[in-house]
């Protein structure tokens, strides 16, 4: 079965640092906004396509062009179609599962939630296991991801306490996680 999983946080929570230490490619400065970078852990492929979360891409497109980009849910998951996309072309028969990093923004004390939430009813819809681990980082608006956190339903669901510099820490926790898929 091929699976999705969300890596949530906040800003600066370290979801792209994580990520490249766990492909190990911490030494590259920026990546092209859609490469594909791949490992294998425990025989099980693991993808990620650009380090850019969807939810900040939708954002600043839209702040870019004066709008409100809060929580454009539908260009988000044409953002997630498109990795999809790139990993189905590497692996069109294999099962893999695709590392996504999202981005949790509080704006006028809310959370967008429905950027998290329908684009996971729409993987769900589409056939995939989705599964969500959130970067904890502690900040003003934490109990919102905190109530986020446990209202999604999904399984398994594991929570990283976000440190910084502890990326490598961070990208090993997630590894490991990984293992018990």
């Amino acid at each position: 079965m091929k699976s999705v999983g969300l890596l949530c946080g906040a800003p600066n929570s370290g979801k792209t640092q994580t990520l490249k230490a766990f492909f190990g490619v911490s030494h590259i400065r920026r990546l092209k906004p859609m490469q594909l970078l791949d490992r294998n852990v425990d025989g099980k492929k693991v993808y990620a396509v650009g380090l850019t979360s969807p939810q900040e891409l939708t954002n600043e497109a839209a702040r870019s062009l004066g709008k409100s980009g809060f929580c454009k849910f539908e260009k988000v998951i044409t953002r997630i179609r498109k990795r999809i996309k790139k990993c189905d072309s590497e692996s069109p028969t294999e099962d893999y599962i695709l590392l996504i990093p999202c981005t949790l923004f509080v704006e006028n004390g809310k959370i967008n939630e429905k950027c998290i939430t329908e684009p996971m009813k729409w993987l769900d819809t589409e056939g995939f296991k989705v599964f969500v681990v959130h970067l904890r980082k502690d900040y003003d608006f934490s109990y919102l991801e905190d109530t986020l956190m446990k209202e999604i339903g999904t399984e398994p669901k594991k929570t990283i306490k976000s440190q910084k510099d502890g990326y490598d820490k961070q990208a090993k926790e997630l590894e490991n996680f990984i293992r018990t898929l």
